[in-house]
Order: structure tokens, then C-alpha cells, then sequence
């Protein structure tokens, strides 16, 4: 993957001296206007280690944002650029990560990224510098956090699990289903669906056995073992990384059979895609693989305009185009420019001014001007006009948290991988799947 390096502007020496002035210095700095030189946009996630496969959605989502800003008068003419920050997937190696790109960027106008592998360990130092960040944890923690530069545009995983009990339950032929082997690595974020799922599941009516797996590995026929011997009529996985090899191994050992699987929002994804086909075949995948989604459309001028952008982000990375249907992706470059807007609102490059003005442009206000593109955005703001954004991944609604919920789609793989939307959970589907669950 080729990596795009932006332009830095570095702070004075005494905001690099400590994360503890981060909000005299780097981007919590005073005064009106919108400022001068680069902006910068740091996708703070893991490009190496067992969940690699994350950091690039969220890297071509600003590849796609950056000409969105930068063609449209940029922000106050200011240019938007991107860089890379890796956490490694590890919180040891992300808060480091962190407060480098915080204390070595003045320019900072967001953060996007943050998994649920590193968002404990990396939000509160994102928040104590004051920079809005949009990440993609579904940890439960974040519910109801009090960081007020935290934003997340899609459900906590416990919503993703219960979406994906719904499929078993309420989907299409095969289902429903009655026994579940839930295969998840042994991460912190990938064993954050286990409760939820089991306990829905299980007051639903079913069976569930968890079998986490460690990610990476090159052999998993211990744990294939292990599950074909509980004979379950369906998986609940993500494993990014590791699906293919264990669902390859589940195949061999398994007579050539491969069992129904269904897997969280993540597991819509090229590389896991790619991956998962490669080893059991492109007809096992679209014959047995179920996802949950969040319903977009795929349609509509901001989406044209994202997947322009994406595609002509090759240049930069070749996979960017591959990520046009990628939940995360879409969301991320809402947030980017949900941000450039802010800072135009306001007109403002301090985030500790218009940090708050996002939320306002995501929910909107009564008689709020609805835009879909940073080009609209732009043109109503010099028209004295207030703004909502419904973006490439829709309209968002944001709650005293900053948690934005959106309901769910059952959706299967075509042979090309693209995504083809199946049928959707109705209200009572799921309010009685999260009743079951506890909320």
C-alpha cells in the first residue's frame, strides 16, 4: 500500500513539550478565523498487526473527503490533507501514537479512526488536545461518555450483535436458527458482541457456545475441531484477518461443508471478502454468508461524489476505490466534512469553538437548510442560511453523547462482492431482540 504523506506544519517547541498544553497549543489554539496553511486530518488506527485490515477504510475516506474540501475553496482556502498514525492495533503501541500526532501537529482540524482495539487508551488524549474525533469503537463505555470531542456515526457492537441475532432469528431461508458458535478473536473488540449476542440469543430461545480464536495465527484446527464436534446450524463471526483461514480449515475438516455464518458490519469489507472467497470459494460465500448493515443507499449526490473521489484516490492508494460500499468509510468522510463545515460556520480554525457546531449541522435546526455535499454546505452558510448534512452514509442523529443510531439491514455478498441488501429488522423485531439483551 502506498502511503500518503501530507505536508506538516509543526507547533513551537513548548506545545511539543507535553500532551499537558495540548489545549494552549496544537489544535486547541485561540482566535478568530479560519487561520492559514494545511489543514491536517490524522487517521489514527492500525495499518499493522492482527486487525490491519481497518486502518485503509479509514484512510480512504479522507483520500475521498480531501478533494470534497479542497475543490470547493477549501476551508477558508485552506487545504485538507491526510496522514496515516498507527496504533498497531495495541493500546501500548496507540497512546504513544496518539500523543505524537497531537503534540506534533498544530494543524490538527480531526481525527478519524480510534477502533475498539485503542479508543480507551487513545480518546481521552484526543479530547484532552481538543480535537473532534469520529471514531469507530463500539465499545459500550463510549454509550454515554463525557469526552466532548468524541463522536461516533454507528451503533456500539452491542447493537451489531443483536443485529446479527436478529438475522438468525428473523432472516431468510435458512434461518432461523437455534444453535450458534460464536468465533471472534480474543481481543478486547472483537469479544465485545460475545455477552450481547449470548444473552439475546440464549432468552430468545437458542443455544450459544463462544470459541475465540487469537488472530493472526496460521493454523486453527484445534478450535475448527472444537466447533464442528458442538455442531452448530450457525457462526457468528468477524475475525478480520483470520476468517479465511478458519473458515478454509472449516471446510477441509468439515467434509467440504461449509455452515451458515453470519458477520458483523466489519466483515462488509474487500479484503475480508477477498480473503473468506479465496478459501472457501465465491459460491460457499454467497450461498452462505449473512451481514448486518445500516441500510444506505448507495445513491444520491453525496455518494456520487464520495465514490468520484474514491476512485480517483487510486493514484494515491490503489485499494481506495475497493472501500465504496464500506459502512466506516462512508461515515468517516461524513465526519470530515461535517467538520470542514463547522469550522465555515463559524468561522473559526479553534475546535473549542466549533466542535459543538457539528452536531448542530448533523441533527440540523428547525428550518435548517438540508445539504448533501461541502460544495451545497459551503454556498447555503454565505447565504446566511443554517444547514443539516445528510452525507454519503445519510442522515445522522445525534444523541447528549454524541452517538448517532440507525437501524438495520440483513444484506448477503454477490459473486463481484458488492452488497445486496436482503431484507430489514422491523421495529418489533428489534425492540424484542434488545429487550432480550438487556436494553
Amino acid at each position: 500500500m502506498k502511503t500518503f504523506h501530507a505536508r506538516m506544519r509543526f507547533g513551537s517547541a513548548a506545545c511539543s513539550l507535553a500532551v499537558l498544553m495540548l489545549a494552549a497549543c496544537g489544535g486547541g489554539s485561540s482566535g478568530g478565523g479560519l487561520g492559514s496553511g494545511d489543514l491536517l486530518v490524522g487517521v489514527l488506527a492500525p495499518f499493522s498487526g492482527a486487525d490491519a485490515g481497518l486502518g485503509p477504510a479509514y484512510y480512504a475516506a479522507c483520500l475521498a473527503a480531501a478533494p470534497a474540501i479542497n475543490n470547493n475553496g477549501g476551508v477558508g482556502g485552506r487545504q485538507v490533507k491526510c496522514q496515516q498514525f498507527d496504533t498497531r492495533g495495541e493500546p501500548a503501541d496507540a497512546a504513544p501514537a496518539a500523543s505524537a500526532m497531537v503534540a506534533g501537529n498544530s494543524n490538527l482540524m480531526a481525527v478519524v479512526g480510534c477502533t475498539s482495539d485503542e479508543a480507551s487508551a487513545v480518546a481521552p488524549i484526543v479530547d484532552k488536545a481538543h480535537i473532534p474525533m469520529f471514531c469507530m469503537t463500539g465499545q459500550s463505555e463510549f454509550n454515554k461518555t463525557n469526552l466532548k470531542y468524541f463522536h461516533r456515526l454507528v451503533p456500539a457492537d452491542i447493537y451489531d450483535a443483536y443485529a446479527m441475532v436478529g438475522w438468525a432469528l428473523y432472516g431468510p431461508s435458512p434461518a432461523p436458527f437455534h444453535k450458534a458458535a460464536l468465533v471472534f478473536g480474543n481481543d478486547i473488540g472483537s469479544q465485545a458482541f460475545v455477552d450481547p449476542a449470548t444473552n439475546a440469543f440464549t432468552k430468545l430461545g437458542g443455544q450459544v457456545k463462544n470459541f475465540p480464536i487469537t488472530l493472526g495465527a496460521s493454523d486453527y484446527r484445534t478450535e475448527v475441531t472444537q466447533v464442528i464436534a458442538y455442531k452448530p446450524d450457525v457462526i457468528f463471526t468477524e475475525a478480520l484477518g483470520s476468517a479465511g483461514t478458519f473458515l478454509g480449515e472449516y471446510k477441509t475438516l468439515n467434509g467440504g461443508t461449509v455452515t451458515p455464518f453470519i458477520g458483523t458490519s466489519a466483515t462488509i469489507d474487500p479484503q475480508w471478502f477477498k480473503q473468506v472467497s479465496d478459501a472457501i470459494g465465491v459460491d460457499n460465500l454467497v450461498k452462505n454468508y449473512g451481514g448486518v448493515d445500516l441500510g444506505y443507499t448507495f445513491s444520491g449526490p453525496a455518494y456520487t461524489e464520495f465514490q468520484t473521489n474514491l476512485n480517483a484516490a487510486a493514484a494515491q492508494f490503489a485499494d481506495a476505490p475497493k472501500y465504496k460500499q464500506r459502512g466506516s468509510t462512508l461515515h468517516l468522510y461524513d465526519g470530515i466534512i461535517m467538520s470542514a463545515l463547522a469550522m465555515v460556520a463559524t468561522n473559526s480554525h479553534d475546535p473549542t469553538v466549533y466542535n459543538s457546531k457539528i452536531k448542530e449541522i448533523a441533527n440540523g435546526v428547525s428550518g435548517a437548510t438540508v445539504v448533501h455535499t461541502y460544495k451545497e454546505g459551503v454556498d447555503a452558510l454565505k447565504a446566511n442560511k443554517s444547514i443539516k448534512f445528510e452525507g454519503a452514509g445519510g442522515a445522522n442523529s445525534f444523541d447528549d453523547h454524541n452517538n448517532s443510531v440507525a437501524g438495520y439491514v440483513l444484506v448477503k455478498y454477490d459473486a463481484t462482492g458488492g452488497e445486496v441488501k436482503v431484507q430489514e429488522l422491523t421495529p418489533d423485531q428489534t425492540a424484542k431482540i434488545s429487550q432480550a439483551g438487556g436494553i
